[in-house]
C-alpha cells in the first residue's frame, strides 16, 4: 500500500534528538496501522530508506497522530526542496509499536536500534 503526503512544519524535536525527519500530513481516510515502520520514500525522482513513525508520541506526552519519516544513508543536504511537494511513501515492513519512553536517551537508543532494524530489512550493512 503506497500513499502520498506533503511535508508540514514540525516542531524540530528529531533534529535535536539526532534524528531529524520529514513531518507529513496525514492523508484522510488513512488505513496504516499505528506503530515505528520501514518504508521506501520518493521525493520528485530521488529514492531513500527510512523509518516511519505514526502515532502519538508519548515519551513528550502529545497524544494526537502525527507520521514522519527519517530518511537513513542520506545527508540533508541531498533532500529537494520539499515545500508543496508529494511524498510518496511504501510501507515495507512493520517494525514495532509505538512505545512510552521514561527519558529522551532511552528514546534516542530505540530509534537507533529501529534504523539497524530497516537496514536490515533494506539488506544494508552499513551502521550509523
Amino acid at each position: 500500500m503506497k500513499f502520498k503526503s506533503r511535508h508540514i512544519e514540525g516542531k524540530g524535536r528529531g533534529k535535536t534528538l539526532g534524528f531529524p525527519t520529514i513531518n507529513l500530513e496525514v492523508p484522510k481516510r488513512f488505513s496504516l496501522a499505528i506503530g515505528i515502520w520501514a518504508v521506501a520514500v520518493q521525493i520528485k525522482d530521488n529514492k531513500y530508506i527510512g523509518a516511519l513513525h505514526f502515532g502519538s508520541v508519548p515519551t513528550f506526552k502529545e497524544h494526537k497522530l502525527s507520521l514522519e519519516v527519517f530518511l537513513i544513508n542520506t545527508n540533508n543536504k541531498d533532500i529537494p526542496d520539499l515545500d508543496f511537494e508529494d511524498i510518496t511513501i511504501e510501507p515495507v515492513k512493520r517494525l514495532r509499536d509505538v512505545e512510552l519512553f521514561s527519558s529522551p536517551e532511552k528514546l534516542i537508543d530505540q530509534i537507533k536500534r529501529d534504523v539497524e532494524n530497516v537496514k536490515k530489512v533494506f539488506n544494508l550493512q552499513e551502521s550509523i
